[in-house]
Order: structure tokens, then sequence, then C-alpha cells
């Protein structure tokens, strides 16, 4: 199969620079590990830019076959940037693995997220969106997180203990993220997730994996411990295994009510009477070789290589005519 990869990392390339930059991005050591996979599997790869010259590379690329995109793209700026590779995509009619516009969309923005899980009757915190205009918190039960509305990877994360705390976390994110803020219930106890891969009838969820806080019901994972003092993850997650199986319920639900596709993540947390709360469903869970979906796939049995053709090979069954010839 003939894979092109894009992702992003020259973000100078743009027309214009807008306000809302993305703070997300592969490193290219990962990316490089992802195409060795792939040409170890067989497939002939190459490497492009999500930039103003994508079209030109997609025009270079498929003039000489047909192939599929391996979107790794997490967008450059703006809004719903997760989004705007596959709508490209899409409008050029060129196969790609992962979620659709719509549900990278929905995944993204945390309140949509849990105002479906909500109707669905999936659990998941109690919330609140705020900007700094807002004055009326009264609803608000303490501690809460306060996190932003659209991003993922923990960015700008808190945990705030009174209602002055939460305003300035609010202005905060406001002035560095450029937009509103989610206030949710904190959730005291042990934190979870849950990969999965395939679609429709066909979804494999991955083994729980637990980060370990050492016991502390107060922790979370921040930005900061991530990229400095990465949590120990312990998989299979220590829990009874119809814990494990409800959380796995729980996950394959929320990647079908939002109509992912491919590959997905669900964050989760348990409290202490045992309740399992979903925070959120990361429609581009990171594939770098150290992170939670990783570990969990290599638990299951999935060498770095297989798993990472299993996401090829799931995105290429959506596409019958690749396979033809």
């Amino acid at each position: 199969m003939r894979v092109l990869i894009i992702y992003n990392s020259d973000f100078s390339k743009v027309l214009f620079r807008l306000p809302k930059q993305t703070k997300e991005i592969y490193s290219p050591k990962t990316i490089n590990k992802i195409a060795d996979a792939l040409r170890k599997k067989g497939h002939y790869v190459e490497i492009a830019d999500g930039n103003i010259e994508i079209i030109d590379r997609l025009k270079e690329f498929f003039s000489k076959g047909k192939g599929i995109v391996f979107n790794l793209s997490y967008g450059i700026q703006g809004e719903d940037r997760y989004a705007h590779i596959p709508s490209l995509l899409e409008m050029l009619g060129v196969p790609y693995t992962g979620s659709s516009p719509e549900g990278h969309t929905l995944a993204l923005d945390k309140a949509v997220t849990k105002i479906l899980l909500k109707y669905y009757d999936i659990p998941t915190p109690d919330f609140h969106v705020f900007s700094p205009s807002d004055h009326d918190f009264s609803n608000v039960r303490f501690p809460a997180i306060v996190k932003p509305l659209k991003e993922a990877l923990s960015l700008g994360i808190t945990v705030v203990k009174d209602t002055d705390q939460m305003k300035k976390a609010v202005s905060r994110i406001t002035e560095e993220f450029h937009q509103d803020a989610i206030v949710e219930e904190f959730i005291r106890g042990r934190e979870f997730s849950v990969g999965l891969i395939g679609n429709d009838e066909d979804v494999e969820t991955l083994p729980v994996l637990e980060f370990d806080f050492g016991g502390d019901p107060d922790a979370i994972q921040t930005t900061y411990l991530k990229r400095h003092k990465p949590i120990e993850k312990i998989c299979p997650a220590d829990i009874p295994e119809k814990t494990a199986k409800r959380m796995q319920e729980l996950s394959k639900k929320v990647f079908h009510v939002l109509g992912l596709r491919d590959y997905a993540r669900t964050d989760i947390r348990m409290d202490l009477e045992g309740n399992i709360y979903i925070l959120e469903i990361n429609s581009q869970a990171s594939l770098g070789e150290t992170g939670s979906f990783v570990t969990a796939a290599k638990t299951a049995g999935y060498t770095y290589e297989d798993l990472i053709e299993k996401i090829l090979n799931t995105a290429v069954k959506r596409y019958p005519y690749l396979l033809e010839g």
C-alpha cells in the first residue's frame, strides 16, 4: 500500500497567523518511527507537512497511483483544528486514517461531548462553561477541575478550591488558549484510560490502563507531569474484571455515540465508591511509543509495527477500492 503520512512541523507556512495556535505536535522521532513501522510491513511511505503546500504534495503523491493518507495532523491554528486536514481530504476525495471532521469536532469540544454523554446516560462529571465575563458561579461545587474547552493532552488543566481560584484559572485559559474554560466536578479517586481500535460493531477495546498516583485520590495528570515527570502506568489495571469490562463497554459506547473511526482513547475516573465517570475521549490518541494507547496495545500483544499496521488496515477496510487490483 502507498501511504502518505501527514503531520505538522512548520507552522509558519500559512497565509496569516491567528492568535489560537496549536500546542500539540508529533516529534520527528515518532513520525519516523511510524513511517519505519509501515515500511517494515512492506508499505511505500512518504511524509508531508500539513501546511499551505499540502495540496501540491497530495497531487504529486496520488498522481503516481492510489494510496491512503495516514493522518497524524493536529492542525496548525484556529478553531476545530483536528478537523482541518480531514476536511480537506474529504473535499478532495482522498482516503485517510482516523475520524471524520465531524467526529473530531465533537470530541474536541468537551462540553458538546459531555452533553451527548448525558443524553445517552453515560456517566460523566457535571460541568459548566465560563468566560471571564461570567459572574454567576453559584452552581459550582468545589474542588473543581478547570481546563480549556477545546484542548487535549491535559493542556491548561488545574484543580481549584474556591471561586477566586476558579476566576483566575478561567482568565488564564482565555488569555493563553483564546477560548472558554470548562469547569467540571472533580472526581476524587483513580484515573484510567481505555484504547479502542476498529469500526462499527468490530471495535476492539484494549486492556484498561491505570495511571499510578501512588494512592493519592486528589492527584491528576498535567502537561508538566507528562513532559517532565511521567506517571507510572499499570496495564492491565489492578481492578476487578467486572469493573474493567464496564469501563471498556462505556468507552465503546462513547466511541459510537460520537461517530469516531479507526482508533481513539477514553480518559476515565473512578471515585472512592467505585463509580465510573467518562471524562473525555481523544479522537486522535497519541501513537508515541511511551503513551498510554501504545502501552495498552503492547499489553494486548501488539508489537509497535503490528499496531500501526492494524490502524492502517482498519481504515483501508472503509475504502474497498483500495483493495482492488
